[in-house]
């Protein structure tokens, strides 16, 4: 399956992909209270002039990918419906995101940029409720996110630099630190984790910018 029939045309700006926290607080007082919070996330094509524009990145540069797998974390679409199964979306296991076909890619992993999804901290697949504690701090181990660059299948790609900044407000670190500069050379993946801190507060909000250049 053709990646470029799969993915949003141009990486120039996609926005309004929404990662969220969905938190009960655990008890007392604030027993009925639910917490949301959620991440616009915008993924930006820089080309040599630092001027937005993802035409030539979207040829080779193939995708930023969020694990659908880890604990607390379920997925929405775009019509605001809970995914069951982060199987169906893209990419599946008959799909391939490297040029030669060897990238070890988990289908439980879930592309940002080919899926209209939200990214819900508080649940786990198939819609169990697994409600996130207040104040508390959610590691998730290096694999969270994975950028994979697309290259030939000869490593004659393009290498690209990558860069995930988050407002800081709860999506703290981002493979330890935020923000988190990547380079990805052709035909490899590249993984890292995230660090989510839960707050009192009954509604936050916040932007995931990820940036991406040739070098």
């Amino acid at each position: 399956m053709s990646m470029k029939m799969n993915r949003r045309s141009v990486l120039g700006l996609i926005g309004t992909i929404g990662i969220g926290t969905g938190a009960a607080f655990g008890s007392g007082a604030f027993s009925t209270v639910e917490a949301t919070r959620e991440v616009e996330v915008n993924v930006v094509g820089v080309d040599d002039n630092g001027d937005d524009d993802g035409s030539e990145i979207a040829d080779q540069f193939t995708d930023v990918l969020v694990d659908a797998s880890a604990d607390e974390v379920a997925l929405r679409d775009s019509n605001d419906d809970l995914v069951t199964d982060p199987t169906t979306l893209f990419p599946t296991s008959n799909d391939t995101l490297d040029a030669n076909g060897t990238a070890d890619i988990d289908e439980n992993y879930v592309s940002l940029i080919a899926n209209d999804v939200t990214v819900v901290f508080g649940y786990k697949q198939g819609g169990t409720d697994e409600r996130l504690l207040p104040n508390s701090t959610y590691t998730y181990p290096s694999g969270f996110f994975t950028l994979v660059n697309n290259g030939d299948g000869n490593g004659n790609g393009k290498k690209f630099s990558v860069e995930l900044e988050s407002g800081n407000t709860f999506l703290t670190e981002i493979g330890g630190q935020n923000p988190h500069s990547e380079e990805v050379a052709a035909d490899t993946t590249s993984e890292f984790g995230a660090t989510l801190e839960t707050g009192q507060s009954g509604t936050e909000s916040e932007t995931l910018t990820i940036r991406i250049s040739e070098v």
